[in-house]
């Protein structure tokens, strides 16, 4: 009975610890850096929203514009 009793408390064993060999290193050095520049890309989101369609305005505007000058001046757009 004590083997059911060992059988059903059995830890398993540790998960081997991996090698920090160099290309470890500098693939975990890389994943670091591309977190970092997510958050920052991340964090300039709104600004780059805003700028997008103020930018997207004046093309609008701009377009309206030539549209009108075409209009007045009796060219077809």
């Amino acid at each position: 009975m004590r083997w059911i009793s060992r059988l059903l408390h059995r830890r398993p064993k540790p998960t081997p610890q991996r090698s920090d060999t160099p290309g470890q290193r500098e693939a975990e050095s890389a994943l670091a850096r591309a977190q970092e520049a997510r958050r920052e890309v991340e964090a300039h989101r709104p600004t780059v929203n805003r700028i997008a369609a103020r930018l997207a305005r004046e093309r609008e505007r701009n377009h309206f514009a030539e549209m009108f000058r075409s209009a007045l001046e009796g060219g077809r757009h």
